[in-house]
């Protein structure tokens, strides 16, 4: 058995790359301009140099070892961000640098990916079995996931230049991010990127995360209505990369229990980049009002952009009839009965429905993809001087939104297709300074703030099985609302700054607590120790048998990982059936404690 405890790891870690932080890291941003006139031509850098180190828990049943105290992440990142001016146009390029370190806890990971991929090539030889990351990996080994590639665009974060064109009219052009909304946590009109959030989920500044697209962007000047018109457009020169948010569908570290290890781009198709619903060369588009109407400011927007998450259009070979019926039958899907595959008599549910172009691909179980939506929008905020606060509202109504429905019973519950709601997404937040400094002791007055968050699907019925997410039982609800607060103190002139944040789901319950303290040392270093615990009801999905570390071709479970799994309560891979485990129910047993420390430049 592997040693289970990394608190040598990580203090070594630390203190090492800490040590290289102090030697290699310039003490202050630099101006050149080479003599010449700086109306003509400058250049400035800055950025920051930061080191994260996660560390787990609890125990994860998917692997053999005790994985309490084991570094899930030790993760280095160089971020310099330069501006240029060469005459009229001012150009801000980002780069930036990740690796990692691939830890005790991500190597039995990955052996559980390989351990998979032998049994599938074994179990399917006529499908595709190569995944996105690892063995015969598409995209490239386990490790790019997670950090920097060799290739330009992923050193370049983001490169555009500013160009005031008149007095009124003012374009931003290139590879960039463009925020709209008010939301923190969940976004409503934050969408028109996707986010990575394969590293370490929504625990970031969203700019941390969000994935740069190129933008034709301008912000037209309307003095007369004291308020401006922004528009942009994307005109479909991304990557495949830079498209869709990237959920650790991959089994990673932040892939829900009890699926670490799992592999789903093995026997799914992820991404599909052409379908007839959502193919990412189309350009897309969006505009907005921003004004202010007394002392309230306020915004209308609509655009055109892609579902903010990936939903799996099902294989159509997996129904009664098809060459793949028996895997419908094992896995309780596709009204495949009659087959005799079916070692637990599981009961299955109506036929497997394809979305646009059924997908009837060399993928076991179907493909993922990101439909194109159209979202309407409105915020509001304003300063009530009887509430001495900050009040903000956020709705975005999104017509014909794609969810996942079906096969509740199954193994696979939500892969019985796709269907289309109508949906109203609401925010409402109140941002407030209180004077604490007698009471806490604090030296200036401590921001925080509440959010609500109702995702409301118009016309939900029970009949629609709808879930929030493939592979997961819980039903949908027509309401699902979430709370969340922030606060952040601050002591001895902002040098030590403790933070809480918490959150939960008022709907089906579970929620999540984030208390943590930054340390600051003069202008540029800071640390920052947070502990990311999470809170349930008991619904969560489990795995199904015992993780092991043996592999032979005379035992399947033993090749993926596990033994003992009773095929009449769930499969090895996929866990136990459920029909209770909702959003917060998917993070059980990711406690973690998170470690980073930062050199500023």
């Amino acid at each position: 058995m592997k040693n289970n405890t990394s608190i040598k790891k990580v203090g070594g870690f630390l203190l090492g790359f800490g040590g290289l932080m102090a030697a290699a890291s310039p003490t202050f941003a630099a101006d050149f301009d080479y003599g010449m006139d700086e109306s003509f031509f400058k250049l400035s850098y800055n950025g920051y140099v930061r080191t994260t180190v996660g560390v787990l828990l609890n125990d994860h049943k998917e692997t053999s070892a005790d994985d309490k105290w084991r570094m899930n992440q030790a993760r280095a990142t160089v971020n310099i961000d330069w501006d240029i001016k060469t005459g009229p146009l001012n150009w801000r390029v980002v780069t930036r640098v990740e690796h990692e370190h691939k830890t005790d806890y991500l190597e039995d990971l990955s052996e559980r990916m390989e351990k998979q991929h032998d049994a599938l090539n074994v179990l399917t030889p006529g499908t595709d079995n190569r995944g996105n990351y690892g063995r015969d990996g598409k995209k490239g080994s386990f490790m790019d996931q997670y950090e920097t590639t060799d290739e330009l665009m992923d050193i370049v974060r983001e490169i555009y230049f500013d160009w005031q064109i008149t007095d009124r009219l003012f374009a931003r052009i290139g590879r960039q991010q463009l925020v709209w909304g008010e939301s923190d946590f969940f976004q409503a009109m934050d969408v028109v990127h996707g986010y990575d959030f394969r590293q370490r989920l929504f625990y970031e500044n969203n700019e941390e995360w969000r994935k740069p697209l190129f933008l034709l962007n301008f912000v037209y000047e309307v003095h007369e209505w004291d308020g401006m018109l922004n528009f942009y457009i994307r005109p479909g020169m991304d990557r495949s990369e830079d498209m869709g948010s990237n959920y650790n569908i991959e089994g990673g570290r932040w892939i829900p229990t009890p699926y670490r290890g799992v592999d789903f781009t093995q026997v799914t198709d992820a991404y599909n980049e052409d379908h007839n619903k959502g193919d990412w060369d189309d350009w897309t588009y969006g505009i907005r009002w921003n004004g202010r109407w007394g002392s309230a400011g306020y915004s209308f927007s609509y655009m055109k952009t892609f579902n903010p998450a990936p939903v799996i259009n099902p294989n159509l070979r997996l129904n009664a009839g098809g060459d793949l019926a028996a895997f419908g039958e094992y896995y309780g899907v596709g009204d495949s009965t009659a087959v005799g595959f079916n070692p637990g008599g599981m009961p299955t549910d109506v036929a497997l429905e394809g979305y646009g172009d059924g997908y009837t691909g060399s993928k076991l179980l179907g493909e993922w993809l990101y439909p194109e939506i159209d979202v309407f929008g409105f915020t509001v905020n304003y300063f009530s001087m009887a509430m001495d606060s900050t009040l903000s509202a956020e709705v975005a109504f999104i017509p014909n939104k794609p969810y996942n429905y079906g096969q509740l019973q199954s193994d696979l519950p939500g892969w019985g297709g796709i269907k289309e709601k109508d949906t109203l997404n609401v925010m409402l937040r109140i941002d407030k300074e209180f004077k604490w400094q007698q009471i806490l002791g604090t030296h200036r007055p401590s921001l925080s703030s509440i959010q609500l968050f109702d995702t409301w699907i118009i016309n939900r019925k029970k009949s629609d099985e709808i879930v929030e997410f493939a592979s997961f039982g819980e039903e949908k609800s027509e309401h699902t609302v979430y709370l969340t607060l922030f606060t952040l103190l601050n002591y001895t002139r902002d040098t030590i700054n403790p933070s809480l944040v918490v959150g939960t789901d008022l709907t089906n319950g579970g929620g999540f607590v984030i208390p943590a303290v930054e340390f600051v040392w003069g202008n540029d270093w800071r640390l920052k120790v947070e502990a990311d615990l999470w809170w349930n009801d008991g619904d969560r999905k489990k795995v199904c048998g015992k993780a092991d570390n043996n592999g032979n071709a005379a035992n399947l479970g033993q090749d993926l990982g596990v033994s003992g799994c009773d095929k009449t309560v769930g499969d090895d891979l996929l866990g136990v059936r459920e029909n209770d485990a909702s959003f917060m129910d998917w993070f059980a047993r990711d406690n973690q404690l998170v470690f980073k420390l930062t050199r500023q430049f």
